[in-house]
This record gives C-alpha cells, sequence and structure tokens, in this order.
C-alpha cells in the first residue's frame, strides 16, 4: 500500500469518527426527571407494608412490614431496621438540604465507604414523590457491600433510606424485597 493510498484512508477513518461525535455537548441536568416529556418510573409501597414509622420532623413517613423488618433503634437522625435475612437498613435524616445527585456521596461519608462506586443512579418516583434510586457498591470495614438507597431532598430537608448487604449475598431476588423495602418511603406524608 502506498503511502498517499495510507494518508487517504486515515483521512476517510478521521472524517467517520467525527461524524459519529455528539453535535453538542450538554452538562448532566440536576433533575433529569425534570425535562419536558420524560416519565419517571413510578415505583408503590407494598401492601403488606402497614407499619408506619415518622421521620423526625421532616414531614415524611416510612412503611414496613412488621413479619420482615423491624425498628430497632431510633436516634436523632437515624433509624435503623432489623431483619431476619443478612441485610442492614437505616435511615438517614437531616434538617438540610443538598443536591439530590450527591446524596450518593454522603451515603459514602457516613459509612466511609473505602473504593466507593456508584454502579447505578436514577430518578424514579415512589408514591408520587420524585425521589433518586442510587445502587453503590464500596468496603464496609473488610467486607465488599453494596448499599441500595432512595434518597430525597428539598425545603431545608433530607431523607435517606438505604440498606446494604455483603456483596457476596446480594442476588436478584434479595435485591427485589429491598427495593420493596426501600418502597415504603412516603417523602411528603
Amino acid at each position: 500500500m502506498s503511502r498517499y493510498m495510507k494518508y487517504a484512508l486515515l483521512a476517510v477513518l478521521a472524517l467517520f469518527v467525527a461524524s459519529c461525535a455528539p453535535k453538542k455537548w450538554e452538562p448532566p441536568r440536576e433533575k433529569p426527571g425534570a425535562e419536558v416529556g420524560r416519565e419517571l418510573e413510578e415505583r408503590f409501597k407494598s401492601e403488606t407494608a402497614v407499619n408506619r414509622v415518622p421521620i423526625g420532623d421532616t414531614g415524611a413517613a416510612f412503611y414496613y412490614d412488621k413479619r420482615m423488618w423491624n425498628v430497632r433503634r431510633e436516634d436523632e437522625g437515624r433509624i435503623d431496621f432489623s431483619t431476619r435475612r443478612f441485610t442492614n437498613a437505616s435511615i438517614l435524616y437531616d434538617n438540610r438540604s443538598m443536591p439530590m445527585t450527591r446524596i450518593y456521596a454522603s451515603l459514602v461519608d457516613a459509612y466511609d465507604l473505602k473504593n466507593a462506586s456508584l454502579l447505578e443512579s436514577e430518578f424514579v418516583r415512589v408514591n408520587g414523590d420524585e425521589v433518586i434510586f442510587n445502587k453503590i457498591q464500596g468496603k464496609y470495614g473488610r467486607k465488599s457491600v453494596v448499599m441500595l438507597s432512595y434518597g430525597y431532598s428539598e425545603q431545608g430537608r433530607t431523607v435517606i433510606a438505604h440498606a446494604y448487604i455483603y456483596k457476596g449475598m446480594l442476588r436478584p431476588e434479595t435485591e427485589r424485597e429491598i427495593i420493596e423495602f426501600l418502597n415504603g418511603l412516603v417523602a411528603r406524608d
């Protein structure tokens, strides 16, 4: 192949790659659900989630199924749940607001997760309110964990319902159970 042929081939390749590039780059928006025409996935609390615990003075509440989950402890800014499964669950709340896209960082800091990575993040509508769903992986102590959470923040309040489980024990059915539990969050009760 001649030298000119190589240059011609490189020029055609460069034009092809340039034509595949996006026309205009825009930074991600704070609340993707607020985009015009975009529908958020709707999620609702389980019919068996009839036990209610108010979340401090935030105006939010959490509904859960007492047959699977129990309130273990209520402290200022935190509600801990216990379960018969290998899952730990809590609700963190505060009278400060933050961008909902930064809620995962608040969880990483609260648990001092090492090597944390955000595996999945999306806005969903839970019981009528827009929240952010995050799936985080990291090391808690010496164990690798996966944390699933719903976060809500506005008007000087932040509520983060979350649960974590050892990474090796997370199965699709366990993840569904955890999400069903998290669906008990009612941001405006």
